[in-house]
């Protein structure tokens, strides 16, 4: 009931005693009236008090809680990031480093290093670190019981150590008694890989079980992460004996390609990162420019090593050899998805290329990224038929056929590049 509704009540008693005709004296009725009004202004103090107080509460209540959210905001973008890094990476230092910089930035550490676990001689050495010197980095060598790390590495849990902490003195390690870390493991169901080790200053807020917990999931990501590039390193290794010895079957039939495919390759990677495309996709494109002459095994000598230009009947069965190439390449099961980038290298991009003629957009990225790769290298190098032009001929060559043969886009790109 509101202040008012009560001073409107009190109004229609007096109306109604009057009214009544009953005996009230005048005084009284004032006196009355202004204690109601004592009452009610008494009581209206008393609630707002009670109402701010009670917001004030809310109020800290709810910046405690958005704290609390803001953090775990904080923390599960940490992990989306790390869960991210592990798809995202094929080479093994990309991981190490992101994954690193993410915990020492997420976790807010002075000093922190990765180490990795060499199981040859049982060590631990540093492979990434924050707040060290050059000098400790490469010296730094861990054995088994030596540190607070390999006491991580033993007992197979993650640990804190808080400033002041007496915990480590029971193991004849005082000399930890006065620190700020956690140090968690990067370990996967198989093996032991490292571990992860963050400090604090001693007069800086010391690590949570929470932070302990973050670390310990991310470093799990982590592991997974290092275990499947590795895993990956392996099977791309045996990929690439298979590709260099396909190559050198082609170079031993066509001694003029020798280091040809080398070329197309780098170039084709220099553009693609240029680009921005991702790192499998810089992959793929790699080897489907290694390998995008392959089905030139089916071409007969007579045609590649020919001295002079090629008739017709020559250009007629060489255009052959996107599809052998296809042919070949569908009885490997590579990890990369190159049959349509090679089976499409020689497209035009106006449409006048083979042997689909398809135009545009409608060739695949890799095929247009290896034409003008393939295009700058067989104009810079030896030819049956010819010496290999200078790099300014080239240039001049490749802006002349740019929207025509070639993807103008690119070779804007792979000019600026070259210039």
């Amino acid at each position: 009931m509101s202040p008012e509704v009560v001073v409107e009540m009190h109004l229609q008693s007096v109306k109604k005693i009057n009214k009544d005709k009953k005996v009230y004296q005048k005084k009284l009725i004032d006196k009355s009236f202004i204690f109601l009004i004592k009452g009610i202004m008494a009581f209206d103090i008393a609630y707002k008090k009670y109402i701010d107080s009670k917001i004030n509460s809310y109020l800290a209540e709810i910046e405690d809680l958005n704290t609390k959210l803001s953090k775990k905001f904080s923390e599960m973008t940490a992990l989306y990031e790390t869960v991210k890094i592990t798809g995202s990476f094929l080479d093994i230092e990309d991981v190490l480093s992101s994954v690193f910089n993410n915990i020492v930035k997420t976790l807010k550490a002075e000093i922190g290093y990765l180490m990795l676990f060499d199981p040859g001689e049982e060590v631990l050495t540093i492979k990434r670190a924050h707040g060290l010197t050059k000098e400790v980095i490469k010296r730094t060598r861990i054995k088994m019981g030596e540190s607070i790390a390999e006491m991580v590495a033993q007992s197979g849990e993650p640990m804190i150590i808080r400033r002041g902490t007496d915990a480590l003195q029971n193991k004849g390690r005082k000399r930890y008694g006065y620190i700020n870390c956690i140090c968690a493991l990067l370990k996967t169901k198989k093996r032991l890989i490292g571990i992860i080790n963050l400090n604090r200053k001693r007069d800086s807020e010391p690590f949570t079980e929470d932070d302990l917990n973050l670390l310990s999931t991310m470093a799990h990501e982590a592991a997974t992460a290092i275990e499947n590039v590795s895993l990956y390193r392996d099977l791309r290794e045996g990929y690439l004996s298979i590709v260099h010895s396909m190559i050198s079957a082609l170079e031993v039939k066509d001694p003029y390609i020798k280091g040809h495919s080398d070329a197309v390759a780098r170039y084709a990677v220099a553009i693609a990162k240029r680009l921005n495309i991702s790192p499998q996709g810089i992959e793929t494109i790699e080897m489907a420019a290694l390998l995008h002459d392959i089905g030139k095994i089916g071409i007969h000598e007579d045609i590649l090593n020919k001295p002079g230009k090629l008739d017709e009947e020559d250009w007629k069965e060489m255009k052959k050899h996107p599809e052998i190439g296809l042919k070949i390449l569908n009885g490997v099961n590579f990890p990369w998805d190159i049959r349509p980038v090679i089976y499409h290298h020689h497209e035009r991009y106006d449409g006048k290329g083979y042997p689909a003629g398809i135009k545009g957009k409608e060739i695949p990225l890799g095929a247009r990224i290896i034409a003008v790769a393939d295009s700058y290298d067989s104009i810079t190098s030896e030819r049956a038929y010819r010496k290999g032009l200078s790099k300014k001929v080239a240039i001049k060559e490749l802006e002349r056929v740019a929207g025509a043969q070639l993807d103008p886009e690119i070779v804007g790109v792979f000019v600026e590049m070259l210039k």
